[in-house]
């Protein structure tokens, strides 16, 4: 069994946020190095529905991970089974439990991965490590434009950063 923990300047629904919207997992959800990629094929967020990823080192063979959500708790918690492979070979099944815990003016992810090896290539230390770098890509939750502009909102939906328009302050007081 492997558990990682990270804290984020965030609330747990901005944290359960990164994890059930698409969009926003796809920015962050990478496991490996910089010079990895992913692609999110499949995400059915919710209890029965699949994740699937492809992700590797570019140019070479892309692993595969498939997921089914077994429970999910908004703002508080994910569970899923999930099983890595790459090619036809089947290397990895696992239970994974994502716990979001307030704590204050942030939020504590403490991911559980109950791990089963089934090649022999993989190992926990290499799992517990590859949940790290994932989960420090976790875009920072400070993020802000402040503008008079209300056009920005759909860049902030994109990018997952938070638009805040000062009071008073609007594009036709500018005119």
């Amino acid at each position: 069994t492997v558990v990682v923990k990270r804290s984020y300047p965030s609330s747990p629904a901005r944290i359960f946020a990164a994890w059930s919207d698409p969009t926003a997992l796809v920015r962050w959800y990478v496991p490996g190095y910089d010079s990895w990629s992913s692609q999110i094929v499949a995400h059915d967020f919710r209890v029965g529905g699949v994740k699937q990823i492809m992700f590797g080192e570019r140019g070479e063979a892309p692993y595969f991970e498939d997921c089914r959500y077994e429970d999910i708790v908004a703002d508080r918690r994910l569970c899923f089974s999930m099983t890595v492979s790459r090619s036809d070979e089947r290397i990895t099944t696992s239970m994974v439990t994502v716990e979001l815990l307030s704590a204050g003016d942030s939020t504590e992810v403490v991911v559980t991965d109950q791990l089963v090896i089934l090649d022999g290539t993989d190992t926990a230390s290499a799992r517990e490590f590859g949940w790290g770098e994932t989960l420090d890509k976790l875009p920072e939750d400070r993020r802000r434009i402040i503008t008079s502009h209300d056009a920005f909102g759909y860049f902030g939906a994109a990018y997952g950063i938070e638009v805040i328009a000062p009071e008073g302050v609007s594009t036709e007081s500018e005119a």
